[in-house]
């Protein structure tokens, strides 16, 4: 229970640490989804955010939620013939740049062995962006590209 107290407002910080600016809409959002034991779909999202705050739209909910996804601060549930769930993510689960500094890892040694093998070659990065936020850019792509969308998932949950 002591974990609940404050919930909202450590939730709060978390998205203004990673630069999300919090409205009101947008703290009804986050206090409807602590208040859910379960994951929830958009549209019970909505409407629980609403009694706490009237103005909050449908495509406030799915854009914040989105974000939030984007930053591995929540995570999107597909169901099977049915709508994306959403929950946040515990504490514990908010530590995957370990996770993300291995998988850079594993990608820069293959690229190694191509190299090695004469099918890449290395080049200056141009750009200011972080190696890890321009791999993950990429990443996206090309799950975009081949008709997926990347989600973060906690490691221990690939497992079980």
């Amino acid at each position: 229970m002591n974990e609940q107290l404050n919930a909202p407002e450590r939730w709060q910080a978390r998205c203004k640490t990673h630069g999300l600016l919090v409205t009101a809409p947008r703290k009804a959002i986050l206090t409807a989804l602590l208040d859910q034991e379960h994951s929830c779909d958009a549209v019970a999202l909505l409407q629980h955010a609403r009694a706490h705050h009237p103005g909050v739209s449908m495509g406030t909910v799915y854009r914040f939620m989105r974000e939030l996804e984007k930053l591995g601060l929540a995570q999107a549930q597909a169901q099977p013939h049915g709508r994306i769930r959403w929950r946040l993510r515990k504490s514990a689960e908010l530590s995957d740049s370990l996770e993300v500094s291995q998988l850079l890892g594993q990608i820069e040694d293959f690229l190694h062995d191509l190299e090695q093998l004469g099918f890449a070659e290395r080049q200056a990065a141009p750009s200011t962006e972080t190696s890890e936020n321009r791999t993950l850019r990429v990443l996206h792509q090309i799950a975009e590209r081949l008709g997926y969308r990347l989600t973060p998932q906690h490691r221990e949950s690939l497992t079980t």
